[in-house]
């Protein structure tokens, strides 16, 4: 029956994303899951904590929920990890140009900077 339950779950998120466009939030966590090993869900809970400069409304509701539910994300997990490692994650993030196209547009590459991403990183 969980089993039953998970697939559900997992069907519903696929189709959720199939028509929708996600945005920096996944754009971000996949460098945390193709360099450091985290899974999506976690990398994706991980980046949104430091998004409220994207979604300012979403992150308060995000910090919220998992107060009340007592969730721990994990933090600190990029301050010290040398510049080449964060370098990599950038390198990750801004191949993602479909879902940076979703949040800031055509000329999505004008402000999504490997400084500004470095800074993401660095605040996880």
């Amino acid at each position: 029956e969980k089993d039953d339950k998970l697939m559900m779950a997992s069907y519903m998120g696929g189709m959720s994303i199939a028509y929708s466009q996600v945005g920096a939030c996944h754009a971000v966590s996949y460098g945390l899951g193709y360099v450091l090993g985290y899974h999506h869900g976690i990398g994706n809970c991980i980046a949104f904590d430091v998004l409220e400069d994207f979604y300012p409304q979403g992150v308060a509701e995000f910090r919220t929920m998992i107060e009340k539910h007592n969730i721990t994300i994990p933090k600190g997990i990029c301050k010290d990890l040398p510049d080449e490692t964060i370098a990599k994650m950038v390198k990750v993030a801004k191949s993602m140009g479909p879902l940076w196209e979703n949040v800031y547009g055509p000329r999505w590459e004008e402000k999504v900077t490997d400084e500004m991403l470095t800074a993401l990183y660095r605040r996880m």
